[in-house]
């Protein structure tokens, strides 16, 4: 059974990683809940976009949970700030994205972001 920290490794890898990582672990019926002008997009739309874009050069999760509703199904919620190149002003937002495994794979099937405010620690 994964552990908890490595679906964490998963998630962070979604945000500083390339193409190569969400054709591994996008499932064939997975969507991205991302606020204007992305959208909504299918895995399809997701690798073409993570292709023609700049990616993210650092992120920090923050008031991370963890929860397991079936042994073959996680769901992480947090709070995230990220940054492109400097200077840049940080994306706040608040995310969730939801893995299932199948055939002792685990992908990611549905990840959803709402932009947020930081908080006076500077945390979303």
């Amino acid at each position: 059974m994964i552990q908890g920290e490595e679906l964490w490794q998963f998630e962070e890898q979604f945000w500083l990683g390339g193409a190569e990582f969400y054709e591994r672990m996008l499932a064939p019926e997975a969507l991205m809940v991302l606020p204007s002008p992305a959208g909504i997009l299918d895995r399809l739309n997701t690798i073409k976009s993570i292709q023609a874009g700049t990616r993210w050069q650092h992120v920090a999760f923050h008031s991370k949970r963890l929860i397991r509703p079936t042994p073959d199904t996680a769901v992480l919620v947090y709070a995230v700030a990220a940054g492109r190149e400097a200077p840049s002003t940080p994306y706040h937002a608040q995310c969730s994205s939801t893995y299932v495994c199948a055939g002792g794979q685990w992908q990611l099937v549905l990840h959803h972001q709402t932009p947020a405010q930081p908080d006076n620690d500077g945390r979303a």
